[in-house]
């Protein structure tokens, strides 16, 4: 295995699923669109054609495609999962619901669980691999993912899909957008159960999942260049879960699980859109509660835990083009966190809660001295109401050359992430930990040839994180360590010799490590690669599959406990009935291999599903 992937990185010199065109617009290096040539930041995109070639059913489906992205899940479709980008843990990955953020400060880590996560109606997912603080503060430090629900649109449309499968596995979407006036609007919804597996490898019964999820989006005109931006996102789910220190590996426990999460802003393009204003405010609300009936507390209708979550945020962003070759970024914001957090099992009588509060400030500003040339440098600072006050420092460049046929990349970002309520909050928590901080860098090229039907890049990073915050199962406290290194590379190439035809392939090296210990950091593939081809015959019947291997990874800590690397295989194909309606099919895990991505917990064999999808 070990040979293998070191092979790819030679053959395989930044998209995992799709060519990233070097005139695509982005959102993640500034807040406002922006086109990727006039960003120093490694960023990959997700977008509704990936997710339909590809027949993902999860996010998580297409995550593990990008260089430098693992996820960990403790079992099969809807358990808790974790993404790490570039070796970062999960909490230092900031993730947005539709401009919303939605990392959960009554989290054990305040990180967002993946593991709910259904492709349903969503059109992009943007991943900035790497630290982007300036814009976007605490919980950047490792990468930012920026989730986006069908946008409303001038025409109407309207797309479904339905779909069945192995494990009596059924899921079902429904998206209608269009314009009435001078309103724009987009709605919809999406429907997953599946009865699953156990979640426990060593167990029998199986560990189900459901989900109901909706999205809405509004854009109203108000006048020329002020628009009113409304947007709702819901999502409810069950998941039933094996505990995994119980005395039987089967248990009747489930987590049930519902966020919220809405916007309501204000644009203001002045100035023939040259100076762009938004005022906006957000606010996440997470409940969960789990229970079990075999284990009955009293008072409690059997619950084992309640826990719940907000975030309100009020925003301002600007972009000011002061001249063709200067330009300025900056905002002011101001958050509000709730936690509150109740385990009557454990002697609990109330709740536990706890808040805190942070006003930050940032300006970036952008130069273009030459053809081709944009660097971007900027301050941030931070009043945290429990952690006082910090200013950081970052900056990028981005050089366009040959027509935009060669990009060259570079960053340095400083950042930090104070410890969460419920990190700092006992009885689980620790009051004397220390805010993590950060310092990373990158710098990688893309090359296009042949009229952009090759694409081949490469990017390393390096980033150094002192008193990074992590959760010791020996104390059940979370407790700091002095020193984290992670380092590596990532290599992409995108071949499309022909329009019916394309290869995408991707190899990252993370060598995240806790120099104290000199440890690998758990969880954490060293070597991760992946290849996918795609064709479409002339009477309109696609072909597809990815390969996709991980490298040995540890458990734990002291890097005892080494969980096998594996090998996955899918195949798909789909086929146009009509214009607007297709039949699809695939099957996941083509060979039946075993594998486990957290030491102990169940992973799906192999799977088929079948469905139709229809757009008008």
């Amino acid at each position: 295995m070990t040979r293998f992937l070191i092979s790819v990185s030679f053959l395989t010199l930044p998209c995992a699923l799709h060519a990233q065109d070097a005139g695509e617009i982005i959102v993640t290096a500034t807040g406002f669109e922006t086109a990727r040539t006039d960003s120093g930041h490694a960023i990959s995109m997700i977008t509704s054609d990936d997710l339909i070639r590809t027949q993902a059913a999860t996010i998580n489906d297409v995550l593990v495609t990008i260089p430098g992205v693992s996820v960990a899940q403790r079992g099969a479709t809807g358990a808790q999962s974790s993404v790490f980008v570039r070796g970062g843990n999960s909490s230092q990955t900031l993730v947005m619901i539709d401009g919303v953020r939605v990392n959960d400060p009554a989290s054990p880590n305040g990180a967002f669980d993946f593991g709910a996560l259904t492709s349903g109606n969503i059109e992009r997912v943007e991943v900035l691999r790497g630290a982007n603080s300036i814009i976007w503060g605490s919980q950047a430090i490792g990468g930012i993912v920026n989730i986006r629900n069908a946008a409303p649109g001038d025409e109407l449309r309207v797309a479904a899909r339905a779909e069945y499968g192995s494990h009596d596995t059924t899921s079902a979407s429904a998206n209608v957008s269009g314009r009435a006036g001078p309103v724009q609007l987009s709605a919809g919804g999406s429907l997953y159960r599946t009865d699953g597996i156990s979640a426990i490898r060593a167990g029998t019964e199986r560990d189900g999942y459901r989900n109901a999820t909706a999205n809405t989006r509004a854009l109203v005109r108000l006048a020329d260049g002020i628009s009113l931006d409304l947007r709702g996102y819901y999502t409810k789910g069950r998941v039933q879960y094996d505990a995994q220190f119980a005395a039987t590996p089967d248990t009747l426990s489930e987590s049930r699980d519902r966020t919220w999460t809405g916007y309501a802003g204000l644009n203001a393009d002045l100035f023939n859109g040259r100076f762009r204003n938004r005022i906006a405010y957000t606010r996440t609300t997470i409940r969960r509660i789990g229970s079990d009936p075999e284990t009955p507390v009293l008072f409690t209708n059997y619950n084992i835990f309640r826990a719940s979550g907000q975030i309100e945020r009020f925003e301002y962003r600007g972009s000011h083009d002061l001249s063709p070759v200067v330009g300025l970024v900056f905002g002011v914001e101001h958050e509000k966190s709730r936690a509150s957090t109740f385990f009557p099992a454990n002697g609990g009588i109330t709740p536990d809660r706890a808040r805190t509060k942070a006003t930050s400030g940032y300006a970036q500003l952008e130069l273009k001295p030459a053809a081709g040339l944009t660097l971007n440098t900027g301050v941030r600072h931070d009043d945290l109401d429990s952690y006082g006050k910090r200013t950081s420092l970052g900056g990028n460049a981005a050089w366009s050359l040959n027509n935009g046929n060669t990009v060259l990349r570079a960053s340095y970002s400083e950042g930090f992430r104070a410890p969460t309520l419920t990190e700092a909050l006992l009885p689980f928590g620790n009051p004397a930990l220390k805010a993590e901080t950060a310092k990373s860098m990158d710098a990688g090229v893309e090359q296009w040839l042949l009229d952009k039907r090759i694409m081949l890049g490469l990017t390393a990073f390096r980033r150094t994180s002192r008193n990074q915050i992590t959760y010791n199962f020996a104390t059940f406290q979370s407790e700091n360590v002095e020193q984290v290194k992670a380092s590596g590379v990532e290599a992409e190439l995108v071949l499309k010799p022909t329009e019916r035809l394309r290869l995408s392939a991707q190899y990252a090296l993370v060598n995240a490590r806790d120099v104290s210990l000199d440890k690998r950091l758990e969880r954490r593939p060293q070597h991760r690669a992946s290849v996918a081809l795609d064709w479409t015959s002339p009477i309109g019947l696609a072909l597809g599959g990815t390969l996709v291997l991980a490298g040995d990874s540890f458990e734990n800590r002291g890097n005892n406990v080494r969980m096998d690397g594996y090998a996955l295989s899918s195949v798909r194909a789909s086929y146009p009935i009509t214009d607007a309606i297709s039949l699809y099919g695939r099957v996941e895990n083509l060979f039946d291999t075993a594998y486990e991505t957290v030491r102990g917990y169940g992973t799906l064999g192999r799977t088929a599903f079948m469905g139709v999808r229809a757009a008008f």
